[in-house]
């Protein structure tokens, strides 16, 4: 049997290879088993060995896999260890362990993010949501979601099968395409990846699309989520289609321009309804019911007995009245400014697009629902 001490007496490195002297002592006969350590040492062998060191990463490889991958440089030197610096296998190490990890995580994913994409012919809102506002506000992250929301307003499919056409819609290779999403991958399931390389599980939150109505065009208005964020990016977002009638010889460039505006305004105002008619008859019905009894509760149990019905329903016309608004979009007083109109009092979204309808020769700008 050999005894190894394990202490070098002497070691020197060039490069990756390191020299270590190993003491081995043949102990199988009698005499050496009662001598002193310091005679074991004596008629110890020293025989030199030499280990090879392979787990030195050239930097240029760690760099061009994390401006690749975008994960971190202690992740791209892990995986190109274990794949012995051959970049593409890296990557692939990268995605299948990144892609266990977060199919085991159960961490809810509570920051979204908005992003907004319009084409001629359509328009689309996404919303992702990560685990943490510091993946939310990275630029990777950011473009995206950018490149999500353009993607899914180009397919037809997508805008008028809804989420389940979504599911199965496969990222393409156009425009914008981050490279670290995989052309031909189903969205949840790069999305998945993606999750992998910034260490987080990404979820496909939402999805609206509205198509452009014949004759008509779609715009849309996303708010910013905070200073630094990539434009058609925010935390609140809206899409309209407006029609114009007639059609022919329409300026549509103007209208565009239009709708934008409105679309401004819908996410400062936040409407519930485009017009009066599209209210549901039970949401009416119950706020009515709110005001009826706000006002007889205000007017005491004995006052309350003696009211005229008639005043009562007066009251009522004047809630419904402030009801409608406050959420109906065409009741709305204009938000946006209007050009050189600063100082003049705000008109209702109805009287502004019939205002801006006559400026453009048309009969009239009609809301598409």
């Amino acid at each position: 049997s050999s005894l190894l001490w394990g202490v070098p007496c002497r070691s020197s490195r060039v490069g990756v290879m390191r020299q270590a002297w190993r003491f081995c002592s043949s102990l199988g006969s009698a005499s050496c088993r009662g001598l002193p350590n310091a005679q074991l040492v004596r008629q110890a062998a020293l025989v030199p060995t030499v280990r090879h060191f392979s787990d030195a990463v050239p930097a240029s490889l760690v760099k061009e896999l994390r401006t690749r991958t975008g994960a971190s440089m202690g992740k791209c030197r892990d995986a190109l260890k274990e794949e012995s610096c051959d970049l593409e296998k890296a990557v692939e190490w990268l995605k299948k362990r990144g892609v266990r990890s977060m199919e085991k995580r159960v961490a809810e994913s509570a920051e979204a993010l908005l992003s907004l994409g319009v084409l001629p012919e359509a328009g689309a809102i996404v919303e992702v949501r990560a685990e943490t506002d510091f993946v939310t506000r990275s630029e990777l992250f950011q473009q995206v979601i950018l490149y999500l929301a353009q993607l899914v307003a180009s397919s037809p499919a997508a805008v008028a099968g809804g989420a389940e056409a979504l599911q199965t819609l496969q990222l393409e290779d156009r425009p914008g395409r981050p490279a670290q999403l995989t052309v031909g991958k189903a969205m949840p399931e790069a999305l998945l990846e993606l999750g992998s390389v910034l260490g987080e599980k990404l979820l496909l939150a939402d999805i609206h699309c509205l198509a452009a109505p014949p004759g008509g065009v779609v715009a849309g208005y996303v708010h910013p989520k905070q200073a630094d964020g990539m434009p058609g990016t925010g935390r609140m977002a809206a899409l309209i289609s407006l029609r114009a009638s007639p059609s022919e010889g329409c300026d549509m460039q103007r209208l565009e321009t239009t709708a934008a505006r409105l679309a401004r305004h819908i996410v400062a105002g936040q409407p519930q309804f485009l017009s009066i008619a599209s209210v549901p008859a039970e949401t009416l019905r119950k706020e009515q019911e709110v005001f009826r009894e706000a006002y007889l509760a205000q007017l005491g149990s004995r006052k309350a007995g003696a009211v005229d019905e008639k005043v009562i329903q007066k009251v009522l016309d004047g809630k419904t009245h402030k009801f409608y608004q406050e959420n109906v979009l065409a009741c709305q007083e204009l938000i946006a400014p209007q050009e050189g109109k600063d100082d003049t009092k705000p008109m209702p979204v109805s009287e502004w697009l019939e205002a801006e309808a006559k400026s453009m020769g048309l009969q009239q700008i009609l809301l598409e629902d």
